[in-house]
């Protein structure tokens, strides 16, 4: 097999830019594009989608990425057995996150096991997409909800019971609401998604909200919800504190839905990294042990 381009192509891949590439493979910008450019000839297929202002893959470039990256794994793999190195972790770990839980709670185990294992080195890529791990060479990701059905596994880390909650402020304008169905008459500050769920009983129902305010971020929430601008609807582990403390006020608790969770996330691989491998481990055991 021929491999020349193939480093350059994967390293864009991860890397996300020619640029960039260059500086991890420490070679000319022009040879990372000259050595992609050969590759995709050589394949008689487009791998990437050039523009002035972006860099994506085909359809054929991520299918390639994916498969190269399954083979670069097991490669790895090989050569740390071999050279009687399983015992010893060591190289790159990529994990996709974003919000709070992994920030404050993930982020932390991850200093731990960089500090156990000096060998082993983390990326943490905070962002809001549905990540395809294969093809973006991710190892892990933390992803918060109810998990759809996907080829990747699933391993819960904690159940996270979700909280509506409003400032003082807010409610001395604007009366608590009894049942779900008066969030209608409220200015409710929305992250993802706009149908809010609630324990009914028997059943789980969802409930249309709206509002002025809308982030996929949970502390850009938290804040407009202190500020008095309206109701929140977020994991009790962010804004348990501030309900202690007096500075919101929790709402429609007999409702509140406990069945979302944060899971961790990572492809079905015959052969995973040994450093892969024990980090799962240690974040499960850590989580567990809570």
């Amino acid at each position: 097999m021929n491999w020349q381009g193939i480093n350059e192509f994967l390293a864009v891949v991860d890397s996300g830019s020619f640029t960039q590439a260059a500086k991890v493979l420490d070679v000319s910008t022009s040879h990372i594009s000259r050595s992609v450019s050969q590759l995709e000839s050589r394949l008689g297929v487009a791998l990437l989608k050039r523009t002035t202002r972006s860099l994506n893959l085909t359809e054929a470039g991520q299918q390639y990425a994916a498969s190269l990256h399954s083979i670069q794994s097991a490669m790895e793999e090989a050569n740390l057995a071999l050279q009687g190195e399983q015992q010893e972790p060591k190289g790159k770990i990529k994990i996709s996150c974003a919000g709070d839980f992994a920030s404050k709670q993930i982020a932390p185990k991850l200093a731990q096991f960089c500090q156990r294992y000096s060998q082993v080195s983390i990326t943490m890529d905070f962002n809001n997409r549905n990540v395809d791990l294969i093809a973006e060479g991710v190892d892990l990701a933390i992803r918060f909800g109810r998990m759809a059905d996907s080829n990747l596994i699933a391993r819960p880390l904690s159940t996270r019971v979700m909280t509506l909650v409003a400032s003082p402020e807010y409610l001395a304008r604007f009366p608590a609401p009894s049942h779900p169905e008066q969030l209608i008459e409220h200015n409710c500050l929305i992250a993802v998604t706009n149908r809010w769920r609630f324990n009914m009983g028997d059943n789980i129902k969802e409930f249309k909200v709206a509002g002025r305010w809308r982030s996929n971020n949970g502390e850009a929430l938290l804040q407009a919800c202190l500020s008095g601008l309206g109701i929140a609807h977020l994991a009790y582990d962010i804004v348990g504190d501030y309900i202690e403390s007096g500075k919101l006020v929790s709402l429609l608790d007999p409702y509140q839905v406990a069945d979302n969770a944060s899971w961790l996330v990572y492809p079905n691989r015959d052969l995973m990294p040994l450093r892969v491998r024990l980090l799962i481990d240690f974040l499960i055991e850590e989580f567990k042990s809570r």
